[in-house]
């Protein structure tokens, strides 16, 4: 039976505006670096900056490494101490604040310290850091004394990609850029999609060491092939930061009995959240040591810390406390 002649005409009209849409897409995608860098497999970095909400503090500035073969985000956190020349005073947090008594404009003061921190890491890097494609600015809660803005910066760039306002706003910056021929927009919308397929022990939050050591921690984070897994013994140390006793003790027993070599428990100042601080500058490790917890709470962070003299540090929070129940003995 022949189709009526209207419901042919709009079938045709539908056709073509799925085939335009589809062209588009086509042609916008076609200027993206992220897309470029997904095809050819290479590295793609942005800014990121983690404002908190309610607070007028200096934002902290990640530099967001996404390797789209390995489906992996590093988040580091550049801290704001780190000087802008080798033997020089100036910090970047000072060349922030400087240029915001200058323009009054955040935004502008935070693109300003992040070309710095940019030309810095250019500097500190033995390997080649590809060019900053684009910058994305996100809303976190107050942090507590115990927080970790990488990881937290990495918790919300997760979290946002379920939330249909997020996806509204970042489809107006897209196509406000499209208009200006400015594909940076579209590159930060195109990041989210791809997150969605990143999975959440891929995320890997880090702070940049001090700058003797940041040269070898780039070095592992840019370099082009992914290093061969260590296959000796790891080391931990368990600071028991719950309050209860005995808890240290039996963490160790558990990370032993998974191949954790364990120095004597301690205690720690408390602390609401269980962190499992890569020492070492190698995630993966330290991830099995949290992974050999069995607390689902527990994060992963890298923190650089040669004097610790262990790859991991594991410590404990209310958050994992029911996880090795409360004990009664005197132990950390």
């Amino acid at each position: 039976m022949e189709l009526p002649r209207r419901a042919l005409i709009l079938e045709r009209l539908l056709a073509a505006a799925l085939l335009a849409l589809a062209l588009g897409a086509a042609w916008a995608e076609s200027g993206s670096t992220l897309a470029a860098r997904v095809r050819e497999g290479r590295p793609w970095l942005a800014w990121v900056e983690a404002r908190e909400r309610g607070r007028a503090a200096v934002p902290a500035l990640e530099l967001a490494v996404y390797d789209p073969v390995q489906r992996r985000l590093r988040l580091i956190q550049v801290p704001g101490e780190l000087k802008l020349e080798p033997k020089g005073r100036r910090t970047l947090e000072r060349a922030y604040l400087e240029a915001l008594k200058q323009t009054e404009d955040p935004d502008a003061a935070a693109r300003a310290a992040e070309d710095l921190a940019e030309a810095r890491l250019r500097e500190l890097s033995p390997e080649p850091i590809p060019a900053v494609s684009a910058r994305l600015v996100i809303d976190l809660a107050p942090l507590e004394p115990d927080d970790e803005p990488s990881l937290e910066a990495a918790r919300e760039l997760k979290a946002r990609g379920r939330r249909l306002r997020a996806w509204l706003s970042l489809a107006r910056r897209a196509a406000r850029g499209l208009s200006s021929r400015d594909r940076t927009g579209l590159d930060a919308l195109l990041f989210e999609l791809e997150l969605r397929r990143v999975p959440l022990e891929r995320l890997e939050p880090a702070r940049l060491p001090p700058e003797d050591l940041a040269p070898d921690f780039l070095g592992r984070v840019l370099a082009a092939e992914t290093p061969p897994e260590n296959a000796r013994q790891a080391t931990a140390e368990v600071l028991n930061g719950t309050g209860l006793p005995g808890l240290a003790s039996r963490a160790a027993k558990v990370l032993r009995s998974k191949g954790v070599d364990v120095l004597t428990p301690a205690s720690a100042p408390p602390r609401a959240r269980t962190l499992v601080y890569d020492r070492i500058g190698d995630f993966a490790r330290a991830d099995k040591a949290r992974a050999a917890l069995g607390c689902p709470d527990a994060r992963t962070v890298t923190r650089v810390d040669p004097s610790r003299a262990v790859d991991v540090s594991v410590e404990l929070g209310l958050d994992c406390a029911s996880n090795f129940g409360t004990g009664e003995s005197r132990e950390p």
